[in-house]
């Protein structure tokens, strides 16, 4: 495996906030950190619940370093911080974002965890390029982004100009081989299963999330749809009400 000399910018740290008896794993997207469950994480936290947000290999650092990740570095990193949170909590719910929705499906088709929290997992994306993507990856590692706009905050802008200023091709093909495991295993959740999703997605269209819903085998699901957010949701204009959906969703 080849290394890079990068660091991890200090947002994109892994947050575990110690509190009850019952964990929450959370699981950030594809070019995403776990800045982006910062809000979610603390509410969730206040409510009694321990926490645990892992950083996913080649995230969070630099691109060089993301270049050098997969699909089973993802999922790996993920049953791991399970495992991990598994060993001091009685039981364990997991939540996932984007990407980190879909990887919370696969580990909650194997884990069988009490409660699952989708929150605009894309089973399905809007761009069908992504099934070529492994084509485009042979001749490209990355592809600048046109009209990107700079970000206040020093640590978003510098992973805005590492990660969100390109596309990545050879890891939208890793993110499309999770995808379609997600699919297989949507079928196998027996959990309580909250879906949440964004009517303003850009990426992620609704009918993943109804994909998600109408194939799962709990007994008990809900399907929220939030009407003024974008994509990453818990960051978005309504984060606060996705939040209280998803700690009423776990105390209920």
């Amino acid at each position: 495996m080849r290394f890079v000399d990068c660091k991890t910018v200090g947002s994109s740290l892994p947050i575990f906030l110690k509190g009850g008896e019952t964990g929450v794993l959370f699981i950030h997207g594809f070019t995403g950190s776990p800045h982006d469950f910062t809000y979610m994480a603390e509410k969730v936290h206040e409510a009694g619940f321990t926490v645990s947000v892992p950083r996913l290999p080649g995230h969070g650092t630099c691109g060089e370093d993301f270049l050098t990740s997969n699909a089973h570095d993802w999922l790996r990193r993920a049953f791991d911080a399970y495992y991990d949170l598994k060993a001091i909590c009685r039981e364990v719910h997991i939540a996932g974002l984007s990407m980190g929705g879909v990887i919370a499906i696969i580990l909650a088709s194997v884990l069988r965890p009490r409660k699952l929290i989708t929150l605009a997992a894309a089973t399905y994306t809007r761009s069908n390029q992504i099934k070529l993507a492994w084509l485009v990856g042979l001749f490209k590692d990355r592809i600048p982004k046109q009209n990107v706009q700079p970000l206040e905050d020093p640590d978003m802008e510098f992973l805005n100009g590492e990660y969100w200023s390109y596309e990545w091709p050879k890891q939208a093909a890793e993110l499309y081989k999770l995808i379609k495991m997600s699919r297989k295993a949507v079928k196998q959740i027996v959990s309580d299963t909250l879906v949440i999703a964004a009517r303003n997605d850009e990426l992620v269209p609704l009918e993943a999330a109804q994909f998600i819903y109408n194939n799962v085998r709990s007994e008990r699901r809900k399907l929220l749809i939030f009407e003024k957010s974008g994509h990453v949701l818990t960051n978005d204009v309504e984060k606060e009400a996705v939040t209280e959906a998803v700690v009423n969703w776990l105390k209920s």
